[in-house]
């Protein structure tokens, strides 16, 4: 007990340790009174001028024999009156496992070239003192596994969900692969009217909006030439669309008989005047002009049976193959969405087994 009152008596001197040169190294601890595996700081600093060189004691495991040192070692430095001194402290985290009264010696610092000595330290380690009647401690009991609760377990519906539709693609993707068969279309078409049949209903709708173009003349002439110039396109075989007025009648002159073409004649030189030089015709040589057209489509059409004058649908079969592109792309598809599904499958498994 004495021994242990002289080593707190140690401790308890004043700090000041080395003064020489303007050099002060000070130690001290946070608590000198311990109980076994309990953990407590010892801070030695150095107060110099500054820019001079500080090695601290080359401390790695332990400070003295049973008193051990917890990493990391912290070091720090301050500046004082305007940086003309430093303090530098460095900061040791020790514990000790046995009970014993751990006397730290004076640890040297080295300035420059001159070792300056710290004061000495005391800690005294306790152990706990056992009940009468109780013969020790026991260690740790083995961790009791508690059941998992619903909100652990709600993922599993999901995960079955994910690997189930993953698992579908997959194959199908797979299969669609592996079975490479033609892709039939079915594509329905409606079947073309006849010539002279879409510009008889053309000019019948261009009639009953006459009045309303009666007013634009070069609109109302536009659209009757352009019905006309279409019918002539499908009708003899050129280009009439991208034909002049002269150019169409000197080749229709070559199949048809010219007197036929007299009022084709005059309706398109009458087109002609309206669009180029703002010719204002009658509203009667409008309706005289429609007349004429309607009976040259009547005059020029070549007779079908009734059967196609009626609108249908013709279905067409398209068969396609895939390319090699197309291919590679079910097969990678196909083998990432499995790998994928069977991972999650995995990590399902895996987090169950974790959980029970």
């Amino acid at each position: 007990m004495r021994r242990i009152l002289l080593y707190l008596c140690l401790a308890l001197l004043p700090l000041g340790v080395a003064a020489q040169s303007g050099v002060v190294v000070t130690a001290k601890t946070d608590s000198m009174m311990l109980m076994i595996g309990q953990q407590t700081g010892i801070h030695l600093e150095v107060t110099c001028d500054a820019g001079r060189d500080v090695t601290f004691p080359p401390y790695r495991d332990t400070i003295v024999t049973g008193l051990e040192i917890i990493p990391p070692v912290l070091t720090d430095t301050q500046y004082v009156n305007e940086g003309k001194r430093m303090t530098i402290r460095r900061d040791y985290t020790v514990t000790c496992f046995d009970s014993a009264v751990v006397y730290v010696p004076s640890m040297p610092v080295m300035v420059d070239t001159t070792i300056y000595d710290s004061n000495p330290l005391a800690m005294i380690f306790m152990s706990f003192d056992i009940p009468e009647g109780q013969e020790g401690f026991y260690g740790p009991k083995p961790i009791m596994m508690a059941l998992p609760t619903a909100r652990e377990l709600g993922f599993i519906p999901l995960y079955w969900l994910l690997v189930f539709v993953g698992a579908a693609i997959g194959f199908t993707l797979l299969y669609s692969f592996r079975n490479d068969k033609p892709i039939i279309k079915r594509i329905k078409v409606e079947a073309k009217l006849p010539a002279h049949v879409k510009a008889i209903n053309d000019i019948e709708v261009l009639k009953k909006e006459g009045s309303s173009h009666s007013e634009d003349a070069k609109a109302y002439y536009t659209q009757l030439t352009d019905i006309l110039r279409e019918y002539i396109n499908d009708r003899f075989g050129f280009n009439a669309t991208e034909m002049t007025s002269y150019e169409i009648l000197e080749r229709l002159e070559q199949s048809q008989d010219k007197e036929s073409l007299s009022q084709l004649r005059d309706l398109l030189m009458t087109s002609d005047m309206v669009k180029f030089a703002k010719f204002k015709p009658m509203l009667n040589e409008n309706d005289r002009n429609l007349m004429s057209a309607m009976e040259f489509v009547n005059d020029t059409k070549i007779d079908v049976p009734e059967e196609e004058l009626k609108p249908r649908e013709i279905e067409t079969v398209v068969e396609m193959k895939r390319s090699k592109e197309a291919r590679l792309a079910l097969l990678l598809s196909g083998l990432t969405v499995s790998i994928a599904a069977v991972t999650i499958l995995v990590m399902m498994i895996m987090k169950i087994y974790y959980l029970f």
